[in-house]
């Protein structure tokens, strides 16, 4: 895609948080409808647990990779395929999961598909501002974390009333979509500096 150019600093805040908020939506889907899910897999709370913390265990394990692949890619190229990673396991997990084993393995997915966004994000949010912008920048992108936490628990509780937790799930995919479309389209084509 060609370089759209340099824009405003605003601009780049606004939709940099806007994608951050909508590629959340993965974050809390699972443990705003555990309680449904226990009772429906017969999970103990160790299981429960499980396949919340795997969640947290792929962010963790993919944050240092990936936060590394932006010295060497555009963090857009990152946060793209990464989006897809999220929105696949949020996906996987409404359409095929069956208990605790298939449960945790999408819940993986999403993890690591999650750390591939913050990171990434907050770094071509100060690869594209400077100054004192840059400062406003990383403080609005690390505070609208909350917003898209809040997002993620409405969106889930809200769809699992009306169409049931499957849905919640599947809906929840669509947030790291627009998140990544968000990132492709309006961001401009960086390189990262050569070693």
């Amino acid at each position: 895609m060609p370089a759209l150019g340099r824009r405003p600093a605003w601009q780049i805040i606004g939709w940099l948080c806007l994608a951050h908020v909508a590629s959340m939506s993965v974050f809390s889907t699972y443990p705003a409808l555990l309680p449904q899910l226990q009772a429906e897999w017969s999970m103990s709370n160790t299981g429960a647990g499980f396949v919340s913390g795997v969640f947290f265990a792929g962010y963790m394990a993919a944050v240092p990779v990936l936060t590394a692949l932006t010295d060497r890619l555009d963090a857009r190229r990152v946060y793209l395929a990464s989006s897809v990673v999220a929105a696949l396991g949020s996906a996987g997990f409404g359409w095929l999961a069956y208990g605790a084993a298939s449960g945790a393995f999408f819940q993986l997915l999403a993890g690591v598909g999650l750390a591939g966004m913050y990171m990434p994000g907050l770094r071509a949010l100060t690869d594209n501002t400077s100054g004192a912008a840059q400062t406003r920048a990383v403080s609005f992108y690390t505070a609208s974390f909350m917003f898209g936490v809040s997002f993620s628990l409405l969106l889930a509780s809200g769809i699992a009333a009306v169409a049931g937790w499957r849905w919640a799930f599947v809906w929840s995919a669509l947030g790291p979509l627009a998140g990544g479309a968000i990132v492709g389209l309006r961001l401009p084509h960086r390189r990262p500096p050569t070693a």
